[in-house]
């Protein structure tokens, strides 16, 4: 099933993709309100269409908190060369992210965000690096990246928050908030707490929804974020090992 929920979420999310880059492109008039198109309603059709058959393809897996191990049973990182690779490169290209991010607007918000997205990464890489070579590993260190999320995603809201078109903000808002979930429920697993059930679905969904924001090409500090945190996403689906729960 993970192989076959992996290929599914790629091809959806190239799809996807192409069709918001496209319609960030000819999408909307000169003055930036959007034009009668097929975007307008296939985009948001393929979201909600693919929501619902993650969840239905995950209706089988264990949705009991606490009675599927730790981390360690659940994501297999050794001698997982892609998945490793992955998380890896996700990882360095969140701390590019916050560094296009520190050059192209000096203030202290964005300072403050990219040292965030540097820590993040920093502590995925660290949790990552111990699980593939089989070592343990301080849980708190996937709390970082949560606490980072929220702090970009509220960022976000503010930011986008004189956008009177919603058409082009929801994508990167949703794919904010599904990041966020799907870090904390992750988290969940390295305190023995997690729900492969809820878990798969939203960690699925979250590398949908990234790659699509990282298509909008807003700019190269939110697209190399957005990238990055889809590679990590999908390092994360690959290394999953649920069947057994």
């Amino acid at each position: 099933m993970k192989n076959k929920l992996t290929y599914g979420a790629v091809s959806l999310a190239t799809g996807t993709a192409v069709l918001r880059a496209s319609q960030c492109q000819n999408g909307f008039d000169e003055s930036g309100l959007p034009v009668d198109s097929v975007w307008r309603v296939v985009i948001p059709a393929i979201i909600i269409v693919t929501a619902a058959l993650l969840v239905f393809a995950t209706r089988g897996l264990n949705a009991k908190r606490g009675t599927c191990g730790d981390i360690t049973d659940n994501f297999a990182f050794s001698g997982n060369t892609l998945a490793v690779a992955g998380v890896v490169a996700g990882s360095f290209l969140v701390m590019a992210g916050g560094a296009a991010s520190l050059m192209g607007r000096g203030s202290l918000g964005v300072g403050l965000l990219s040292v965030f997205a540097v820590a993040a990464a920093l502590c995925v890489l660290y949790v990552v690096f111990s699980l593939y070579r089989e070592n343990a590993f301080h849980g708190v260190a996937l709390l970082v990246p949560v606490c980072c999320l929220v702090v970009y995603l509220i960022f976000l809201y503010r930011a986008d928050a004189s956008e009177p078109v919603l058409a082009k903000i929801y994508i990167e808002l949703l794919a904010a908030a599904a990041l966020t979930y799907a870090s904390l429920e992750r988290a969940a697993f390295a305190f023995a707490n997690g729900s492969p059930r809820l878990y798969l679905p939203v960690n699925a969904m979250a590398f949908v929804l990234a790659v699509c924001a990282a298509a909008e090409m807003r700019s190269m500090a939110a697209t190399l974020l957005f990238a990055g945190c889809a590679l990590i996403e999908l390092g994360f689906l690959r290394a999953a090992n649920f069947e057994k729960n």
